[in-house]
């Protein structure tokens, strides 16, 4: 199947997938041929990106990290709990109980074995940021958990933390600065007495937006000061905050989000966190087209994680845009194609 931007669907494109909007309701069912008018929509439901059945990529599956029910599940949880902490001073602890379960259902499929590929496209629709990112970053968070050796309860616990981060921003005026470096004490004070909410999850949302060199807030911890959970978080919660277009905030493409990261690793990230994110996140997921330097086009059948934009490709044109007689296979990690430069995403911008 190939994966494309909701924007380039075209009439008759047979959908892969279902398609569901940001909190799981359905919009297109798996087997659609897609019409002008559910075309038309896509928008409106906040659709970032579809999958396609497409005979040159008939043998290649797309297997999600996470279900995209539970996500939604997760984004509608914590949007309950926002609205409720903005109309008291607390929250019925059953309503946060119902948004912790999916934050430990994200962590057992990853276990033994860490399977499938995160979803790693902008936050869409804007307007629903604040319910949708958390449980984007809840999903990340948990993957990169995983990979460095963590055990499925504390990849639980901090992936729950990821979820229930900015639950405090209810209690924040809008447009003060100052007020919105307060939030993660905020959010810790909704949650610091509940017996369901672990010390690795409250210490996770108390410091997720610490920095290792004391540049972060609320307390300007460092380095070991920091538990590791807030480290992953601080990773995953930028990574989402610059790929994803805001009022206040253009959007940046995910390769530069990707290559800030890895610049501060050490700096404002831990190290092995984003050693863990590099190996985690597709620069060009698996189903994408990609254009070379030198103008030939190909899907991409292996996202080569951990090989930042040097993916394995199927070839299906040439630099002038003729189809190739015969697709053929190149890995941009071997020796004679490591000159070969992936310039952008075709159809998925």
């Amino acid at each position: 199947m190939i994966r494309l931007a909701a924007s380039h669907a075209r009439i008759g494109m047979e959908l892969a997938f279902p398609i569901v909007d940001a909190f799981g309701n359905s919009v297109c069912d798996v087997g659609t041929r897609l019409n002008a008018e559910q075309i038309a929509r896509l928008p409106m439901y906040g659709v970032r990106e579809i999958f396609v059945n497409d005979p040159v990529l008939d043998d290649v599956p797309v297997e999600p990290l996470v279900p995209p029910e539970l996500e939604a599940k997760a984004a509608l949880a914590i949007r309950t709990v926002l609205e409720e902490a903005g109309l008291a001073n607390s929250v019925e602890p059953a309503l946060i109980e119902q948004a912790v379960q999916p934050g430990y259902e994200m962590a057992r499929p990853l276990f033994p074995a860490v399977i499938g590929e995160v979803n790693s496209a902008p936050i869409s629709p804007s307007a629903e940021y604040e319910y949708l990112m958390p449980a984007r970053a809840a999903s990340l968070t948990a993957m990169l958990a995983a990979r460095m050796g963590l055990d499925m309860d504390t990849t639980g616990q901090i992936s729950t933390g990821a979820l229930l981060m900015d639950i405090g921003i209810a209690r924040v005026t809008a447009g003060s600065n100052h007020e919105y470096e307060k939030h993660p004490v905020f959010s810790y004070v909704f949650l610091k007495d509940l017996p369901f909410i672990t010390p690795v999850t409250a210490s996770a949302v108390l410091q997720h937006h610490e920095r290792l060199d004391g540049s972060g807030f609320p307390q300007g911890l460092k380095g070991d000061d920091i538990s590791m959970g807030a480290r992953i978080i601080a990773v995953t919660e930028s990574y989402y905050s610059l790929i994803s277009s805001r009022p206040d905030h253009e959007s940046w493409p995910r390769q530069d989000a990707m290559e800030y990261i890895m610049a501060f690793g050490g700096e404002l990230y831990d190290s092995e966190v984003v050693q863990a994110f590099v190996r985690s996140v597709p620069a060009y997921p698996t189903g994408v087209l990609v254009r070379l330097d030198n103008g030939e086009t190909g899907y991409v059948v292996d996202a080569g994680i951990g090989q930042i934009g040097r993916p394995t490709l199927r070839m299906v044109a040439d630099r002038n845009g003729f189809q190739n007689d015969e697709f053929f296979e190149i890995r941009l990690t071997d020796e004679q194609h490591r000159h070969r430069i992936v310039e952008d995403a075709v159809e998925y911008g």
